[in-house]
């Protein structure tokens, strides 16, 4: 804080607060939010208020927040550096950049502290790694950078803030790196499948289904999907005797642990237009060629993809005789497949190729089971 000293009496002094030309006092704001690409997310004038440091002008210190919402794990946002008081006539200095949050799923790529002038941007990189939603503010404070000619005293000046929230997932969606894993799983245990000499050398349809649902939810306590299948038996009874799983004990216990809703039947057509039905309505059998199922099962999963993303679901065979899994990318108005088992690994099919295998499969299987394909979606945590 300068000194004053009466220069006729040098006992005779006084103290007063430092000229605000002195400081500086920059505003920091987003750059042109009315053209903010949609495509990155949603950016909203929010009923959230601020008020920032009490030395930049009033009119400027006091507004509503604007808010982003986003479900990118890289944002860029570019911010502009203004002037933030009149009499500041200091134009340069520092500006500190705080997130609200940082952890391990959401880090500052930009450094922390930067040089700026008035009139400069700020490009500001962000990642986020997770599953969960994160809510958090950037703020920025504004400090001098001590020129001797203009040595400002204010430390630390609140100048600017912004919320964001990544989203994350919605409850079917799946992140990246957990399709990642159990695609190399499947493709390890394909493996595993070609040079098998024994039953217990890999795990057939049912354990391949069930250890891919174990890595997708991250083995989450109290979901027991009964032990492996260590040899060939006749039944699911046999099975379910020994301990072992069976696919429609797996499917049953998703649903009751709500990691899954109902799932649905799908029966087909033959050539003649005949759907292929038992007298009391349920699925049947027939040795005439098919042609189509009576509603699209790629249709029905296409319907459940609700955001851009990775969704998973389990399919299965003529009253469960071979269990799959289906991964969808969703893109906009884009869809890829890709088919999980053990007897291929992981395949990528069109959506006419997959409803193709389907109805093959399902013929080619038909003997003593009721031609039928069922599926149900996966879900990312309980409901």
């Amino acid at each position: 804080m300068p000194i004053v000293t009466q220069s006729d009496d040098p006992n005779n002094s006084a103290s007063s607060p430092g000229l605000e030309m002195d400081e500086f006092l920059p505003i920091v704001k987003f750059k042109n939010p009315s053209r903010y690409p949609e495509e990155y997310g949603e950016l909203i004038q929010s009923d959230e208020e601020v008020t920032l440091s009490k030395y930049l002008d009033s009119d400027k210190r006091t507004f509503k927040i604007l808010q982003l919402t986003t479900d990118l794990e890289q944002l860029r946002l570019t911010f502009t550096v203004a002037q933030g008081g009149e009499k500041s006539e200091d134009e340069d200095g520092y500006v500190d950049i705080k997130l609200s949050q940082e952890d391990d799923a959401v880090k500052l790529l930009t450094k922390n502290q930067l040089k700026v002038d008035y009139g400069d941007e700020i490009k500001l990189d962000i990642e986020w790694k997770g599953e969960d939603q994160k809510e958090f503010y950037i703020d920025f404070y504004a400090n001098d950078d001590d020129d001797f000619l203009n040595d400002g005293e204010h430390e630390n000046v609140f100048c600017g803030r912004i919320k964001v929230i990544f989203k994350g997932p919605n409850e079917w969606e799946f992140a990246v790196d957990k399709i990642n894993e159990i695609k190399a799983y499947a493709i390890a245990n394909n493996l595993k499948y070609r040079r098998s000499r024994t039953y217990a050398d890999y795990h057939h349809c049912t354990d391949t289904h069930k250890h891919i649902i174990y890595k997708l939810l991250n083995r989450p306590a109290g979901l027991d999907l009964a032990k492996d299948q260590s040899q060939g038996r006749e039944t699911p009874k046999d099975y379910e005797k020994a301990g072992e799983s069976t696919t429609h004990g797996v499917r049953n216990k998703l649903m009751a642990t709500t990691y899954a809703e109902s799932s649905k039947i799908f029966t087909v057509v033959d050539i003649n237009d005949n759907e292929v039905l038992l007298p009391n309505g349920q699925a049947g059998n027939t040795d005439i060629p098919l042609g189509n199922f009576k509603e699209s099962p790629v249709e029905f999963m296409k319907g459940k993809c609700l955001d851009n993303g990775f969704y998973v679901f389990i399919g299965a065979y003529n009253d469960d005789y071979h269990s799959f899994t289906i991964i969808i990318e969703k893109d906009e108005d884009n869809f890829k497949f890709e088919f999980l088992d053990q007897l291929i690994g992981v395949g990528d099919f069109s959506e006419s190729q997959l409803e193709m295998i389907f109805l093959e499969t399902i013929q080619s299987w038909r003997n003593n089971f009721p031609m039928n394909l069922r599926l149900y979606q996966i879900r990312n945590q309980k409901k």
